[in-house]
């Protein structure tokens, strides 16, 4: 018995540690939710001349499930992967009240196996350790940087043999760790 409390003691700690290194760091987590038709633009990102399939959804908080803005998910398919899915390169503005903030991840996309049957895909983004996602921010945000995290699940519905347009719903956390 007093082994567990040793060990609920030392789990709390633990837990608070971790709390106060993630508070320093001024955590955002957004959710992007909603469907869209791609669309090919040129990259968002100041300077670049590529074109990206984007996506234009609402910028939910997670906390009150309101919508607190926009978002333009810009997509470059780099190919399949071995495993049957898709490795993508995800480029996400964030459009806030106080400012824009645009990272870019690399994205896997793996089929639904199991699960929700509203959903065609899972998709993620986990930046190593000392990656910075950000590549621009304004106003709030100029200068920002830090790791963006990209946790989801998307239906994608393609009908590109007949118009060509590929139509995504998309269901997707980001957690924004600004330093």
């Amino acid at each position: 018995m007093r082994q567990l409390k040793h060990l609920g003691a030392l789990l709390l700690l633990l837990s608070l540690i971790g709390m106060q290194s993630a508070e320093a760091k001024n955590s955002i987590v957004v959710a992007l939710r909603g469907t869209d038709t791609g669309e090919l633009r040129p990259s968002p990102v100041p300077g670049e001349t590529k074109e990206l399939l984007c996506f234009d959804i609402d910028l939910i908080d997670i906390k009150t499930g309101k919508i607190i803005g926009t978002a333009s998910d810009c997509l470059e398919v780099l190919g399949m992967d071995e495993c049957g899915g898709l490795r993508v390169i995800g480029t996400t503005v964030f459009n806030f009240q106080g400012g824009t903030l645009i990272s870019r991840g690399l994205t896997s996309v793996q089929p639904v196996t199991h699960g929700s049957v509203d959903r065609t895909h899972i998709t993620g983004s986990i930046p190593s350790e000392g990656d910075n996602s950000i590549l621009h921010g304004t106003k709030r945000f100029k200068n920002a940087a830090g790791p963006v995290r990209l946790s989801g699940a998307v239906s994608m519905q393609p009908d590109l043999p007949s118009t060509g347009e590929l139509t995504i719903s998309f269901d997707c956390l980001f957690v924004i760790e600004l330093e």
